[in-house]
């Protein structure tokens, strides 16, 4: 993977967190020669990059990207190999992480990865589309049945993945009440804090001293937490031009940021740099006790959620919802 501008690296990231951080390798490689699975009916899923027929119910699962990671380990499973590219970016595994993962194999992104993923011999790959372009796939397709993201976004609707997910595994009935358990945590927030109704949110990242992203696409599937509950974006964010829904401000624009809701994502060691931004002190959000301070993993958790990050970031960002809603 060839380097890329570091704005062009943000604007992937804030869609899938960095994903030319990862540098990835990939060459061709053979069909394990054991990949029977058990039983279980097959399964045809239709995806960004064709259609995928799963024999059998896998149980030797490679989840490439923490999107397919999460929602593997939400229906109780543990891959034999995996990527987490929210561990990579920020050295340490999220908090919404099972201790199960611990078994299995991480593999390393500096390396021939489709020969670290045939070694394991797995009944089934998964792969989040910013890690799957065409070549990609067709090398780990040879491996065994691979599910790209389900559609070309480079960020998943996660109950649309773990809903297929649950198809593929024979798990429906756990993917469906894990969706319901989101659904009525947003709904004890929505009846709790009803003010939040009719409030505007803005999702950002501090990337560097000099460039501040912040989300201005209302239908991107890391928006749908705070429209569920009735939030939208602030209009002079959204009527700006972005590059993947995403808007760049020099950090001398951010007292553009007036939202009830503040989400302040930094990188590494830029919490102190987002506070000292011109005018951050006199934003309504920080006056009223509704920016929230988020870090790598945890605006992750905005830009990709998941089964397992979005329960722990509503629990994050109760204090904010409380303080928005007034």
């Amino acid at each position: 993977m060839k380097p890329v501008r570091r704005s062009r690296v943000w604007a992937r990231a804030a869609t899938a967190l960095l994903a030319g951080a990862l540098a990835i390798g990939l060459s061709g490689c053979g069909s394990s020669d054991d990949d029977t699975a058990s039983g279980g009916e097959a399964v045809t899923i239709t995806h960004a990059r064709g259609t995928t027929v799963v024999e059998g119910t896998p149980t030797k699962i490679v989840a490439l990207g923490n999107q397919w990671l999460d929602a593997t380990l939400a229906l109780g499973n543990t891959p034999i190999g995996y990527i987490d590219n929210v561990a990579v970016l920020s050295n340490s595994s999220a908090p919404w992480t099972p201790e199960s993962l611990k078994s299995a194999k991480a593999l390393s992104t500096a390396g021939d990865i489709a020969e670290q993923v045939a070694g394991l011999q797995p009944d089934l790959i998964l792969v989040d589309t910013f890690l799957a372009d065409q070549a990609t796939y067709d090398k780990l397709s040879k491996i065994a049945p691979t599910l790209p993201g389900l559609s070309k976004d480079p960020v998943a609707d996660w109950r649309e993945q773990l809903t297929t997910l649950g198809k593929v595994l024979h798990k429906e009935d756990v993917a469906t009440t894990t969706i319901s358990n989101v659904d009525r945590k947003l709904e004890t927030i929505s009846q709790t804090y009803p003010g939040l109704k009719g409030k505007t949110f803005a999702s950002t990242w501090l990337v560097s001293p000099t460039q501040l992203m912040v989300l201005a696409n209302p239908t991107d599937p890391s928006s749908k937490l705070f429209t569920q509950l009735g939030m939208t974006i602030p209009a002079n964010l959204i009527d700006q031009a972005s590059n993947q829904g995403r808007v760049s401000l020099s950090p001398e624009r951010a007292d553009q940021l007036t939202p009830d809701l503040l989400l302040a994502g930094y990188s590494n060691g830029l919490d102190q740099t987002y506070r000292q931004l011109p005018g951050f002190a006199d934003l309504p959000s920080v006056k009223k006790g509704s920016a929230v301070l988020l870090t790598v993993q945890e605006i992750s958790a905005v830009n990709q959620p998941t089964a397992l990050s979005v329960p722990y970031l509503l629990e994050k960002l109760g204090p904010a919802f409380a303080a928005a809603s007034k």
